[in-house]
């Protein structure tokens, strides 16, 4: 059989950054860094000295994935399209879930190198049982008094609560508490968790820059209004040319704005899709007391994306505005044009005319001076043949004779010169 070249690939898609079972009580450190689609390779380099630092195996250049127990922790790197993340994970109780953390155990100078713009950073703690109340005061210790949320996920077999906010060491704090699951389902809900916290960041990386725009936009709008009200006015002294070179220089400001943002836009729609994937799937329901984790993310994430999308939509407004205020300026100009081209036209007729029969007086003239020298060359011819006895006749009555057959010849020959000179080219 023949395969198409592409089925293998797709089949490891399916198995791309698979789940890893895992057991509470557990300690999380999860981080996620922007590389762009092109920046992976000292991503990878930094991955590789990782390993090296505690004498592991090193990962292929060629991997999106890599998972490794380097001793006091396991490391798990994903590589996406624009944003890698490492997640740091040891398996051990504790009291204090946020006082000592797996980030903590790190090498400083690798942390120091790697983690300079990191835009997702959260504690995860992962403990056993749902049985018992947790205890408010812990909570408020916790998340440093912060308002939190929670929720029972996973058929209320898990309990989770967060803030959502950063704290003094940069990162967020989420805690998990988890019945009867399984390795493999806690793995799995441990993922959802951690990709719940990136994505819902990344999805609001659109939100500067709509702020950033709206001003820029806001000013074109009012240059464009400018221009198409001096297009409204009709003044006679104005040209439409003049009005281009304000139009192209706004056209060219709007374009790069729509240029430097539309994908950003996009990525954010497509994560926040991403973020209600993952809230459908923990299918998390209230728990008494506390704010809804859906309520908690959609109360900002909602406005500030529909900020995002009405800026996407009024640079897609005001661009075909522009484009419409372009097309009526080069209306104009090309009926201008055409007036010109039609003025032009008029004026080498006239001229044409005037050459015609100008022509016309000069070809008469030429016919009475070639007439004048021709029947005078006769006359001399005459003379001399009649003093040499070889004609008896008067030569002034034989020139008077030719005159009239003599003009009408010349006449006739430099008419038809005339003709063959103006003949096109065709024949016609």
């Amino acid at each position: 059989m023949k395969f198409h070249p592409e089925r293998d690939s797709l089949t490891l898609e399916l198995h791309a950054r698979p789940i890893r079972p895992v057991r509470a009580p557990l300690r999380i450190s999860h981080i996620g860094f922007g590389t762009g689609e092109h920046g992976g390779d000292r991503d990878f380099e930094d991955l590789v000295a990782l390993c090296r630092k505690f004498g592991k195996a090193e990962p292929s250049a060629d991997m999106k994935h890599f998972t490794a127990d380097l001793g006091p922790f396991t490391v798990k790197w994903e590589r996406h399209t624009e944003f890698s993340t490492y997640t740091f994970l040891r398996e051990e109780s504790f009291e204090a879930p946020f006082e000592e953390t797996v980030f903590g155990l790190l090498p400083a100078d690798w942390k120091e190198a790697k983690f300079g713009e990191v835009m997702v950073a959260v504690h995860l703690a992962v403990a056993d049982g749902v049985d018992a109340p947790l205890d408010g005061n812990k909570l408020s210790r916790w998340f440093d008094g912060n308002e939190v949320f929670a929720n029972r996920m996973e058929k209320e077999r898990v309990e989770i609560y967060g803030d959502l906010r950063t704290h003094d060491d940069g990162f967020d704090r989420m805690y998990l508490r988890a019945g009867d699951l399984g390795q493999e389902l806690l793995g799995q809900t441990v993922q959802r968790v951690l990709e719940l916290n990136t994505y819902w960041r990344l999805s609001l990386l659109s939100l500067p820059i709509a702020r950033e725009s709206s001003p820029k936009l806001e000013r074109i709008e009012r240059g464009l209004a400018k221009i198409a009200a001096e297009l409204a006015d009709g003044d006679q002294d104005r040209s439409d040319e003049s009005l281009l070179d304000p139009l192209a220089a706004l056209s060219a400001e709007l374009e790069t704005i729509i240029a430097s943002s539309s994908y950003r836009y996009r990525a954010s729609t497509a994560y926040f899709e991403i973020v209600e994937g993952r809230l459908r799937q923990l299918g998390a329901v209230n728990l008494n007391g506390y704010i809804h984790l859906f309520d908690y993310l959609m109360r900002r994430i909602d406005p500030a994306l529909r900020t995002c999308w009405s800026v996407q939509s009024r640079q897609e407004a005001i661009s075909k505005r522009a484009s419409r205020l372009s097309s009526l300026l080069r209306t104009g100009i090309e009926v201008k044009v055409e007036q010109q081209n039609r003025d032009l036209l008029d004026s080498m007729n006239r001229r044409a005319a005037q050459s015609l029969a100008i022509q016309r007086t000069v070809e008469g003239l030429s016919v009475v001076a070639i007439s004048y020298y021709a029947v005078n060359l006769l006359k001399y011819l005459l003379e001399g043949m009649v003093k040499a006895h070889l004609i008896t006749l008067d030569p002034t009555i034989v020139s008077a004779a030719f005159l009239p057959v003599l003009v009408i010849a010349l006449w006739f020959s430099l008419h038809r010169l005339t003709r063959r000179a103006l003949k096109k080219p065709d024949g016609k």
